[in-house]
């Protein structure tokens, strides 16, 4: 992962962690909710936010590289994207 992007990923993985341990306070605390919903739902978006940076370096690098040559790189690049789409639409 280039240097920027993996720096930007660690920090929003930092930011999403101190959310997580406030929706698990929220939950031990018996809040109200909705409140603790909305919490949880923020979470799973700055989740979904990381994987697109994560998706996104992988295009510009491993499968951009693979997808120039030919044969078994470039079918081994297409079959982890088909899966992984595969699985994120369940």
């Amino acid at each position: 992962m280039h240097k920027l992007q993996k720096k930007e990923v660690l920090r929003r993985l930092s930011i999403i962690s101190g959310h997580l341990k406030r929706v698990t306070k929220m939950v031990e605390d018996d809040q109200y909710c909705i409140d603790t919903l909305n919490q949880s739902l923020a979470v799973q978006r700055a989740l979904q936010k990381v994987d697109s940076l994560i998706l996104d370096n992988h295009l510009h690098s491993c499968v951009s590289d693979a997808l120039k040559g030919q044969g078994k790189k470039s079918d081994q690049a297409i079959s982890e994207l088909l899966s992984l789409y595969e699985r994120s639409a369940r």
